[in-house]
């Protein structure tokens, strides 16, 4: 299920960055821009929003894990070079 909500994640906030280019490409420019740029851009930027909170409800919790980790490794390679 992870996999699919980052997808969605990935897709959404594509469709957000592409449409709301052409929305502000219309508004900035020449271009008329429609209503229409302008809805998909918002609902793109909300399945990108719902996609990351999902996947960052899925992904296991840390809680310090990677300090640890890091000093863990950082103490291994001083042991390794002396």
């Amino acid at each position: 299920m992870k996999q699919v909500w980052a997808i969605v994640c990935v897709v959404g906030f594509v469709v957000f960055c592409t449409y709301g280019y052409t929305a502000l490409a219309g508004l900035l420019g020449d271009r008329p821009t429609s209503i229409a740029d302008f809805v998909l851009c918002l609902v793109g930027l909300g399945a990108g929003l719902i996609g990351w909170y999902r996947v960052m409800h899925y992904a296991p919790k840390m809680h310090g894990r990677r300090a640890s980790a890091r000093a863990r490794l950082e103490e291994e390679f001083s042991d390794s070079t002396s």
